[in-house]
């Protein structure tokens, strides 16, 4: 009798695989790519003030444009009303803010999905 893996054990010893070759996020080069493309405009530090934009301390889930004392666009009041930030929420707005809610004021776009990785893990730890 031959042994026949299942889709699901295939599927398994792929997602395996991918997840071991990934290795663990580099946490001083994911803070540096913060700061490089975002600290302009956000900071991400517990109890800190906004710059013009919030600050993203506390960002992965929670809901969109709820900071108490930021004046958000009136797009991202709108339509942000039903997204809480998740790391799929937070690459799709990071690429292209515009596409998840069109008028909202964020100027900035990462087309590198590495890069907009390294940010995501970053505020991951900002909790």
């Amino acid at each position: 009798m031959r042994f026949r893996p299942s889709l699901g054990v295939m599927l398994w010893l792929v997602i395996l695989m991918s997840a071991a070759s990934a290795g663990p996020v580099d946490l001083a080069a994911a803070e540096a790519q913060f700061r490089k493309s975002c600290g302009t405009c956000h900071v991400a530090e517990t109890g800190a003030g906004p710059r013009q934009g919030p600050n993203l301390f506390g960002v992965v889930g929670r809901k969109a444009g709820s900071v108490d004392g930021f004046k958000y666009s009136p797009a991202l009041v709108a339509g942000g009303s039903g997204i809480v930030w998740d790391e799929g929420i937070l690459d799709r707005w990071l690429a292209d803010p515009q596409s998840v809610i069109p008028g909202a004021v964020m100027l900035y776009k990462q087309a590198d999905p590495d890069k907009r990785k390294l940010v995501i893990e970053y505020l991951k730890t900002r909790r």
